[in-house]
């Protein structure tokens, strides 16, 4: 039996769901950030080397709100505005299978993108999250 992945926002808490994302077509998540990481001081000689450090990226999720009509399609595209706002910190969990999880600490600091549509069947969204960031 073959699973389909889950996107789910939860507050910073990790346990209170605040939105679940629909019908996602496309993410580059997972993704795995892990680097040697060098930072070099602007006076003094040398750098600091942080080994095994994850460095921060753009998660992108890509998906369609459907409805029977306009009114409904602008309800969820109102919902998704509402639940997923700028600047606050979110843990975006992702459930490829029922063995295989991830987990990543948020925050969205851009608009939702919305591709023209007449908004008569579904509209398509995109939003991106800056992960590592809190």
């Amino acid at each position: 039996m073959s699973t389909v992945p889950s996107f789910k926002l939860y507050a910073s808490d990790g346990i209170t769901l605040v939105y679940t994302f629909p019908v996602v077509v496309y993410t580059n998540a997972p993704k795995s950030e892990k680097k040697t990481i060098i930072i070099e001081g602007q006076r003094a000689k040398g750098a600091l080397v942080i080994d095994g450090g994850e460095k921060s990226w753009n998660l992108e999720l890509e998906g369609w709100i459907t409805g029977v009509d306009y009114d409904a399609i602008a309800a969820g595209i109102y919902a998704l505005e509402a639940a997923v706002t700028l600047n606050t910190k979110f843990v975006l969990k992702f459930e490829r299978s029922s063995t295989e999880k991830y987990s990543y600490n948020v925050k969205r600091l851009e608009p939702i993108e919305y591709s023209q549509s007449l908004r008569t069947i579904s509209q398509v969204y995109r939003i991106n999250f800056l992960t590592y960031c809190w």
